[in-house]
């Protein structure tokens, strides 16, 4: 989500010769749009360094005829946008700003800039989190349906396995998850003949009145595979787990910095109740479909938070305790969320869960075993992607 902020009308207005920017910009030579975050300031060189969302660090000098601008929270006209000087820019702050070359190939100075403060960033992105929690569905494809632009997913409930139509058009706003990533802001725009049978996705829209139909606005997928191993050796220097999946095939894990390791408590202080600590905050209750669903009705919430309306082990994920590499053993059982790699036995760990398994058995056992027929073991779970 992150880099979809300050783009869109912003973009087009600093394209355009018009009043929105200084005229010496129609005679410039082609330029480029810079989204990105400044990442240094230097009064010295009068220069602003820049990270883009493409990867790109590019500094730009600036004048005193540079003009820089804030667009406030929830605005995306650059009608919107207030006046600011350059003492109001901090590190941190997300930045728009065309790329013009001089003849001898430097970057040329500034000419207007246009600022998202990283705090209105922060509470941008926080908003967009809740409406995903609060509107969004999750679930694997298991159809897709060209003509009628319609993608069947299967979710997993308290009942078994269920099917939901989701219907999208030409104004659905699609993003493929990178291979070896689930960050939100590591997708990738793509289309709807890219979603394939098998992908994990997540969609924000409405559903229908009977429930059976849900008109996506956004729809997020990617290919990964989820996977319960049990651990033969840790190496904390090579940042690598060797482990044996559950047909007994031996498979090196790669843990990289964007690894998200989680693990259960011991039981009893996950939910609250009897022997338990407080119980950490859950995602917002919300309607059947949404990702943490209404509370069960047990005390503490109970399972039914995260499986009602379908399971989204992500919303559950979230809010476990972190897992260091070192307290890995051998014989310790993990469930994974990997890439599909391009070599059979290795693979980048996306998700590592410690204990995951334990918690399902429990989710089985107070759901009267329905959970148990709804893939809530080791078979037939998705870990599920991330929350964007």
């Amino acid at each position: 989500m992150r880099m979809l902020i300050l783009s869109g009308v912003i973009i087009g207005s600093l394209g355009a010769s018009g009043a929105a920017v200084p005229a010496q910009e129609a005679a410039a030579p082609a330029s480029v749009t810079v989204i990105g975050t400044v990442t240094d300031l230097d009064i010295e060189t009068s220069t602003m360094t820049v990270k883009s969302d493409t990867g790109e660090v590019v500094t730009f000098p600036y004048t005193d005829q540079s003009q820089f601008k804030r667009l406030p929270l929830g605005k995306t006209s650059l009608s919107d946008a207030v006046p600011i000087t350059l003492g109001d820019i901090e590190i941190g702050d997300r930045v728009t700003a065309k790329k013009r070359l001089t003849p001898d190939g430097k970057v040329a100075p500034i000419t207007l800039m246009v600022v998202m403060s990283k705090g209105d960033v922060a509470k941008k992105q926080e908003l967009e989190r809740a409406a995903w929690r609060e509107r969004g569905i999750f679930g694997k494809v298991t159809a897709v349906d060209a003509d009628k632009r319609t993608i069947t997913i299967g979710q997993r409930s308290r009942e078994g396995l269920q099917e939901l139509t989701v219907v999208t058009n030409d104004k659905t706003v699609f993003r493929r998850y990178a291979p070896d990533s689930v960050k939100f802001s590591d997708a990738k725009p793509s289309d709807f003949s890219a979603v394939r049978v098998g992908d994990q996705l997540r969609a924000l829209g409405q559903r229908s009145a009977d429930g059976a139909r849900y008109n996506a606005e956004q729809v997020v997928f990617g290919t990964f595979q989820t996977r319960l191993v049990t651990v033969v050796s840790v190496n904390a220097d090579k940042q690598e787990i060797v482990a044996k999946d559950d047909e007994g095939a031996t498979l090196t894990l790669v843990v990289t910095t964007d690894s998200n390791l989680k693990q259960v408590p011991e039981q009893g202080s996950f939910f609250g109740g009897p022997g338990g600590g407080p119980r950490p905050a859950g995602p917002p209750a919300g309607d059947g479909g949404r990702p943490g669903g209404p509370p069960s009705g047990r005390p503490g919430g109970g399972p039914g938070r995260f499986m009602a309306g379908g399971f989204d082990p992500a919303a559950l994920i979230e809010f476990l305790p972190p897992l260091q590499l070192s307290d890995l053993k051998p014989d310790t059982k993990l469930l994974v969320l990997t890439t599909e790699g391009t070599t059979p036995n290795r693979a980048t760990a996306i998700t590592i869960v410690k204990g995951l398994d334990t918690l399902f058995a429990r989710f089985a056992r107070q759901a009267g075993g329905a959970a148990a027929g709804a893939g809530f073991g080791a078979g037939g779970l998705e870990l599920g992607i991330g929350l964007p």
